[in-house]
């Protein structure tokens, strides 16, 4: 199935599954057909409902299909959400792909040695397809891209076993994991590789920076994670072109690594790197006016424009 989250005229969010060119809205089903209580108000609910949650989803698919009254809206229509708006976690894993690492000028590393490189995003960053990427401005004026797959957890574990992580997946979708790659900071201090570290972390935390859609695609449609061409796009032509093959941890692995740390609960994103081809590797980034779209098989396309910046620092000031 393909879910969805989406917003009505009046601005009320919904859960829906893509059924052709249209949408089903599960709460208007399950209204109808007596289900009120159903766990289907919110993705996060949804999730948390696990596999019967997703098989009362299929129900309510063919019940809508059956049914005389039309609780289908026209997928064009409709404004979709991030699928998950509001995860408890956003995490991602850096440098999770060779070729990323050599076009960097560096060596890729092997896995003796080494464990994947993991950081969290605030919840802030995410914004649905369609949304505009906002430029930060004067903070920070070389902005990248990166097209990611992400991991979306549909059921708790902690200490989760490799070979056991995939179970904990409810589905995967696009993500775009927009970077700042250099702060303009005007604090004096010297530079060392703390500073280096924050900057690039804090380079990752602008609001927007994170889009996610425009679907979650259950992890039965999806099949084998590690067998997905990606593609990142910036105004049509490509930038990124690689397979999820050539991750250096797969998801597996990278679920069962994260696990060991906190404990992943449905809802919780994550992304799993970028292959190469960003920009800071040619000093090609955005602007206002590009459109970004990240394309991964079977996980449809997530569209995004570049906006400028729409605040100042004066903006905040008390």
């Amino acid at each position: 199935m393909k879910l969805v989250t989406f917003a009505l005229a009046h601005g009320a969010e919904r859960v829906g599954v893509v059924d052709g060119d249209r949408v089903v809205d599960l709460a208007a089903v399950a209204g109808a057909t007596g289900r009120r209580e159903a766990p289907i108000g919110t993705m996060l609910a949804l999730l948390r409902a696990g596999p019967t949650g997703l098989a009362l989803a299929a129900e309510l698919v063919q019940a809508a299909r059956r049914g005389t009254a039309d609780w289908h809206h026209p997928l064009a229509d409709l404004r979709l959400r991030a699928p998950v708006p509001t995860p408890g976690k956003i995490l991602c894993v850096a440098g999770n792909y060779a070729e990323h690492w050599r076009e960097s000028g560096l060596d890729a590393p092997s896995k003796q040695g080494f464990e994947p490189q993991t950081f969290i995003k605030p919840v802030t960053t995410l914004i649905g397809p369609d949304d505009q990427i906002r430029l930060p401005g004067e903070i920070c004026t070389a902005v990248d891209y990166e097209g990611e797959l992400v991991a979306i957890i549909g059921a708790s574990g902690r200490d989760i076993p490799a070979e056991r992580a995939l179970d904990h997946v409810a589905g995967y979708a696009n993500f775009n994991d927009v970077s700042g790659r250099k702060l303009t900071i005007t604090t004096p201090r010297p530079d060392s590789p703390r500073t280096c570290f924050f900057d690039w972390l804090n380079g990752k935390w602008f609001d927007t920076f994170g889009p996610l859609g425009p679907w979650l695609v259950t992890a039965d449609e999806v099949g084998d994670p590690q067998s997905l061409e990606l593609q990142t796009r910036v105004n049509g032509v490509v930038r990124q072109h690689g397979t999820t093959a050539d991750m250096i941890y797969t998801v597996a692995e990278t679920i069962a690594w994260i696990s060991r740390f906190t404990t992943l609960q449905p809802g919780d994103l994550i992304a799993t790197g970028t292959p190469s081809g960003v920009g800071a590797a040619t000093g090609t980034f955005l602007a206002p006016g590009d459109v970004v779209e990240v394309e991964i098989e079977q996980l449809g396309v997530l569209r995004n424009p570049v906006g400028a910046a729409t605040y100042t620092r004066g903006d905040f000031d008390a």
